[in-house]
């Protein structure tokens, strides 16, 4: 830039800022948590294909609106799943949590929200 005649350079020397240093990649705890999702991924396909059981959803629904979560719990529950899965409900739909544990921590979540009214 020129400002009366002289030249301002807008941008500092190359080299005066210094990026952070940073500990070399490791991508083992990425790759246990994909280990992890890739099994809740397999499980919300099972869960999906029971919930389209029309029988099966009739009682699950039946109990959400009767307010009955102990109701709605145990019929998740009796689909197998092998990891925790979290069960919320509302007038609209239905709310599934599934999460999965890697190296003994809880690395991910697979949540679905699943309309069932207006």
């Amino acid at each position: 830039m020129m400002y009366g005649g002289a030249y301002y350079n807008a941008y500092p020397p190359y080299g005066m800022y210094r990026h952070p240093q940073y500990p070399p990649v490791d991508i083992s705890i990425l790759s246990h948590s994909v280990t992890a999702f890739q099994k809740i991924a397999n499980e919300s396909i099972r869960i999906l294909k029971k919930l389209a059981e029309p029988e099966f959803a009739r009682r699950l629904m039946t109990a959400a609106q009767m307010g009955n979560q102990r109701e709605v719990d145990r019929l998740v529950k009796s689909i197998g799943s092998s990891t925790p899965i979290t069960t919320t409900y509302t007038p609209s739909g239905l709310l599934l949590t599934i999460h999965a544990e890697a190296q003994g921590t809880q690395c991910c979540t697979l949540t679905m929200f699943l309309k069932w009214g207006r």
